[in-house]
């Protein structure tokens, strides 16, 4: 897992958990660090270890005698006995070294009703902390429970921080329970250097046994938590109340970090993928395909199912070298792409479409280079299949694959022109379209139902002026009307968006405005009415979520985001970094689906078609 640099000191822990869960982390580690102060329990002690012969002296047990003191017995043992009476005899002195005291640093939480909820996540990010310490003094440490039975633990996998969260308990921490653990530690046969009480309204404490007191409480106002630690000095810190879906799913134990950790290693290589296209995303949330840098094609990367063993499934999928990609989509579950020459547009991996002619400028204007994608939907209906292009100058053009056994109206062949002025398109259901048109002043919305392939009547979004960008909700009501979109306007650098929704006139309806920075790449409807806008972060890495008055980061990324996609079908977002790494994260599950490099060099391949 990459991790932002600032959270590398605490990568061996943080490496249990999802990425989306870190910012969590960062805020906590970075808040209660500082508050640690200097170790203790660094004195040297215990019992002196032999090393080596020192010196000679007059003094010591008879075991420890000269040898030659010895063979004077043996001879003269008058002698012997004179110098022995006098003190003249000469013993050997050992060479003794200092052994240094084990450091050995002791956590003992309050698991009570008063500790219930925010205050765990402090104690998940003390323990960490703690765990660093201790590893970087060469010290031990070990965590229990207050109102336990003495049993100290270790911290040596997410299994231990599960069990810090399970053990709930509805008895308050009192006097017993810690004089109980004081005579326990008391007979430690390693000496214990620093004890940490972590709690609230913790019973009274000797500093010689208990070196730190960790105090834990909700404010009055119940927006913050209170941290205040007693070690000779008294430190406070004031911690905000964590994000509420990310804290319950850590307080339930929901680490998905594992999931991600024992994700299946890639089948082969994933070679490496251009940095100037945007990701691509099947609509059934599946698959997920990038440019190759270094060949004329596709990889193709199978999202894994949850707890997935066998080794995740990549592909290369090559065309012609001499023909420029001017998009690629998802026909089912295979990739397919609408190729460029000089002379002729053909259609790639899209079965029943032949090549055709190139339209003129007028007719649709196509990029000479590949700097993005161009939209493109594809829709499968009863009688024909219907290919949709947008260009870069808002003409939307079709082209249609009549199926066999409808063949009494032919369909007509080549390239076809649906409509000018339009700013964006998107599929937005199993078998519909949705396109936004502008018409004199006022930007109108359109449906295309995949089985008769006729725009649905007009529905007034607002007006056009000052309005640069669409984004569309994913919804059934497009198969037959309006389904919801976002209108983005900008004001003094910061972007403005006016949710359009199904109910109610333009007027009516809610107007984001974000900071300075923060750009609008998605627009997802969780329910039936509610929407939220999908959003990447000033600095490019972060992705976060704004609905209603609330702003929930899902996850963040150590290198700059190079190009995202967002699926609004599948809930997926798929963003590929500077650094070539792929993750693509569900929406609504909330969940980190694949985290891979995309940075090997080809070995073989696995398709190819001219």
């Amino acid at each position: 897992m990459q991790l932002p640099d600032s959270l590398q000191p605490w990568r061996e822990w943080l490496e249990w958990f999802a990425p989306e869960q870190l910012p969590l982390f960062a805020d906590l580690l970075g808040r209660l660090n500082p508050m640690l102060g200097p170790l203790r329990g660094l004195q040297q002690g215990g019992v002196p270890e032999p090393d080596g012969l020192g010196d000679l002296q007059r003094r010591g047990p008879y075991e420890r005698l000269l040898s030659s003191e010895w063979l004077l017995a043996d001879e003269v043992p008058d002698e012997f006995l004179r110098r022995a009476v006098v003190g003249e005899h000469m013993f050997l002195a050992p060479q003794y070294r200092a052994q240094q005291a084990s450091r050995l640093i002791v956590v003992l939480f309050d698991a009570g009703p008063l500790q219930l909820g925010s205050a765990r996540l402090v104690h998940m990010a003390l323990l960490i902390l703690l765990a660093r310490r201790a590893k970087e003094a060469g010290a031990e440490l070990r965590w229990g429970i207050l109102q336990h039975e003495p049993l100290l633990h270790e911290l040596d996998s997410v299994a231990q921080l599960k069990r810090l969260l399970s053990a709930r308990t509805f008895t308050t921490v009192n006097d017993a329970h810690w004089q109980t653990w004081r005579q326990s530690l008391q007979n430690e046969p390693m000496p214990v250097g620093e004890c940490w009480l972590v709690g609230q309204r913790l019973p009274v404490t000797d500093r010689h046994t208990c070196t730190h007191r960790v105090q834990v409480s909700r404010s009055l106002e119940g927006q913050s938590l209170s941290v205040q630690m007693q070690a000779g000095e008294t430190r406070r810190v004031s911690l905000p109340i964590p994000d509420e879906r990310l804290a319950v799913q850590l307080l339930k134990g929901h680490f998905e970090g594992e999931v991600v950790q024992a994700a299946p290693s890639a089948k082969g290589l994933v070679p490496r993928v251009s940095l100037t296209l945007q990701p691509v995303i099947s609509s059934a949330g599946t698959h997920v395909a990038l440019k190759m840098l270094d060949e004329p094609g596709m990889v193709v990367i199978k999202l894994p199912a949850q707890n997935q063993k066998k080794s995740l499934e990549v592909r290369r999928n090559l065309w012609s070298a001499c023909r420029t990609p001017l998009t690629v989509l998802f026909v089912g579950r295979a990739i397919g792409a609408v190729l460029s020459d000089q002379l002729q547009l053909s259609f790639w991996n899209i079965p029943g479409l032949n090549p055709v002619d190139k339209p003129s400028l007028e007719e649709l204007k196509l990029p000479p280079g590949t700097a993005n994608f161009l939209p493109a939907v594809g829709l499968h209906g009863h009688f024909a299949n219907r290919l949709y292009l947008l260009d870069t100058q808002g003409h939307l053009a079709f082209w249609v694959v009549e199926k066999e056994k409808h063949t009494a109206t032919p369909a007509p062949r080549g390239t076809q022109r649906l409509a000018a002025g339009v700013m964006a398109m998107a599929k937005v259901s199993g078998d519909a379209m949705a396109y936004v048109r502008r018409e004199g002043d006022r930007l109108y919305a359109y449906s295309i139902n995949s089985n008769s392939g006729d725009s649905n009547a007009a529905h007034v979004v607002g007006i056009a002026e000052g309005v640069t960008q669409v984004l569309f909700a994913a919804s059934y009501r497009w198969r037959n009307g309006f389904g919801g979109c976002a209108l983005l306007t900008v004001k003094n650098e910061c972007e403005s968006w006016r949710v359009v929704s199904v109910k109610g006139a333009p007027f009516e309806n809610q107007r984001i405005d974000l900071a300075r920075g923060w750009k609008g790449i998605g627009l997802l409807q969780e329910d039936d009415e509610d929407y939220s806008l999908l959003l990447i972060s000033p600095g490019q890495q972060a992705i976060a979520l704004h609905y209603g008055d609330d702003h929930e980061t899902l996850f963040t990324t150590s290198a700059v985001i190079a190009k995202v996609s967002f699926c609004p079908l599948s809930g997926l977002v798929a963003v590929l970094t500077s650094a070539r790494e792929l993750l693509v994260y569900s929406v609504p599950k909330r969940l980190m689906r694949l985290q891979v490099f995309c940075n090997e060099q080809p070995e073989n391949k696995d398709s190819s078609d001219a």
